[in-house]
């Protein structure tokens, strides 16, 4: 027989980037073409966002049970161990595989996670890294099991090639993801908003021009990559920490004192919608200090950049809690009660709420 036909490895990762739901996708075509039954993305680092570990084929809970234990370190994972070792040689990117992983295996300070491996079916595979940065690494994998044997040369061929793809691809998605704090921001300074926007970490990723002057005056700080100011009942830090931990504040609210007599400024926070991944470079959350104007298309795009919404739905939100009936919004906007419908869930989706009461709440510190 001959050899198999190789995939467009550079479609199928682009498409990839481009829509992250469909990673899973990619990295089980890279699994089925290599004879693995699983394939691997995976970011670690202190320094990225969200870090992330996709799997394809993995039983619920598996990766969190991976996580609990604290089996990503170098003393504990063969996998690791190998790619660490060849990292601090210069090597950054080779192609690792069993032969490597049995030569680091008798340094390992216990064998739970060998064991581990054996039990769910997962001792073998190969593995590189696509990224190695200030925000950590991002790796891709397969993953074999004993009857799918260890890998060959002609499947670490195979491997090899799918991931110059992957690696292409997954630098687009993050150029793509970094690129939208600045969208944001120049979204903002349309509509003379005053804003910062931050990450997970609470970092700062882009701010407006008036932002900026309040940089300059003094009356905000820049320490590092983030910002703080006093502030009550909250200093700005606090603010931003509140709408960054995991049990915090989808909004919060604080004023800070300025000088020469002026008036304190407004600092109202939003904690964007989250998405379930990321490759670590996506707005996490906006801090306005000045409001829109309260016209309706400056309103409207103040909240197709904090909530993603089409304008039509932002015009949709904006007549809602206007609190015109639905009848009179479909006859304003020229569309059939079932398309608004239609609209008006895609408004909940996107703003992650369960019906038109929690709706209004959310978007009273915006509109009222």
């Amino acid at each position: 027989m001959g050899r198999r036909a190789e995939p467009d490895w550079d479609e199928i990762f682009m498409q990839a980037a481009l829509q992250p739901e469909t990673w899973l996708d990619a990295l089980d075509a890279l699994a089925r073409h290599t004879g693995s039954s699983h394939g691997q993305l995976i970011g670690v680092g202190g320094a990225r966002e969200i870090p992330f570990n996709l799997v394809t084929n993995f039983a619920p809970g598996l990766v969190e049970h991976f996580a609990e234990q604290g089996w990503g370190a170098e003393t504990q994972n063969f996998r690791v161990a190998a790619s660490n070792r060849h990292v601090e040689r210069g090597y950054y990117d080779p192609v690792l595989h069993e032969d490597h992983y049995d030569a680091v295996m008798p340094g390992l300070a216990s064998l739970e996670y060998v064991e581990w491996c054996e039990e769910i079916g997962i001792p073998f595979g190969c593995q590189t890294n696509l990224v190695i940065d200030k925000f950590g690494v991002i790796g891709l994998a397969t993953l074999r099991n004993r009857k799918d044997g260890r890998t060959t040369a002609d499947q670490r061929r195979r491997f090899a090639s799918g991931a110059t793809a992957a690696r292409r691809a997954v630098r687009l998605q993050e150029k793509i993801e970094g690129e939208q704090a600045k969208l944001m921001a120049g979204a903002f300074d349309a509509i003379n908003v005053s804003a910062f926007i931050v990450d997970a970490r609470g970092h700062l990723l882009a701010h407006t021009s008036g932002a900026e002057s309040l940089l300059k005056s003094g009356d905000v700080r820049l320490a590092g990559a983030s910002i703080d100011a006093a502030g009550a009942p909250l200093t700005l830090g606090q603010a931003v920490q509140a709408l960054i931990v995991d049990d915090g504040f989808d909004h919060v609210r604080t004023s800070l004192p300025v000088r020469r007599n002026r008036p304190a400024v407004i600092i109202e926070g939003f904690r964007l919608p989250r998405r379930d991944w990321s490759l670590g470079k996506l707005p996490h959350a906006i801090l306005v200090a000045s409001g829109p104007k309260r016209d309706r298309s400056g309103v409207a795009l103040y909240l197709s950049a904090i909530y993603r919404l089409s304008p039509a739905e932002a015009d949709i939100a904006v007549r809602l809690f206007e609190g015109k009936p639905r009848t009179q919004i479909a006859d304003e906007r020229g569309v059939t009660p079932e398309t608004l419908r239609g609209q008006i869930k895609q408004i909940y989706l996107k703003c992650a709420v369960d019906g038109e009461a929690e709706l209004m709440r959310l978007l009273a510190p915006v509109l009222g």
